[in-house]
């Protein structure tokens, strides 16, 4: 299967399965993901504002335990980067929404990052949405990747190739994936 007909073969699941399914599937994923090592041990989180079919995260990022950041435009640098939440929004160019007057984490602050996508393979790869910011913003911050989808979305193959995102775990609403990588 190609990256396009991988698209396209999740979308059907999606709208097959339809939001109320997706939702309480997401759920699952979510409480799943809060019990893992890895979200118990990290303080600061880089973390996505959920688009209406991805898995949504939003209930976790009230934790008061944890700082949340979400991707940010830094016009600055010219860059997206993962800025603190705050209470005021915008639309980013994805459709998305970002912080306004954005504060930006340094890129070894963040102990984990939330990373949404189309396809997640059971090796670590990652397909993600043909317009996004992920593949260039992920990379720079020096954290743990966790790729959180439905299990339709976890396949045992996906096409890959550079710059797309490997992952260091996997979580849906019936299993955690960890990948390890011998060196």
């Amino acid at each position: 299967m190609t990256k396009a007909e991988t698209r396209k073969f999740i979308a059907s699941q999606k709208t097959g399965m339809g939001l109320p399914i997706l939702e309480a599937n997401g759920f699952v994923a979510v409480k799943r993901l809060r019990h893992q090592k890895a979200y118990l041990n990290a303080r600061k989180i880089g973390a996505y504002a959920p688009l209406p079919d991805d898995v949504d995260i939003s209930r976790i990022m009230t934790d008061p335990e944890r700082t949340f950041y979400i991707p940010a435009f830094d016009e600055k640098r010219g860059v997206y980067g993962f800025a603190k939440m705050n209470e005021n929004f915008k639309r980013d160019r994805f459709g998305g929404v970002e912080p306004v007057d954005p504060v930006f984490a340094e890129e070894d602050e963040i102990d984990l990052i939330l990373v949404p996508g189309i396809a997640f393979a059971h090796s670590g790869e990652r397909i993600g949405r043909e317009e996004e910011c992920y593949n260039e913003l992920v990379p720079r911050y020096n954290a743990l990747r966790v790729g959180i989808c439905f299990d339709f979305q976890c396949m045992p193959e996906i096409p890959f190739d550079e710059p797309d995102l490997q992952m260091d775990l996997i979580v849906t609403e019936s299993k955690c994936i960890e990948i390890s990588y011998d060196e």
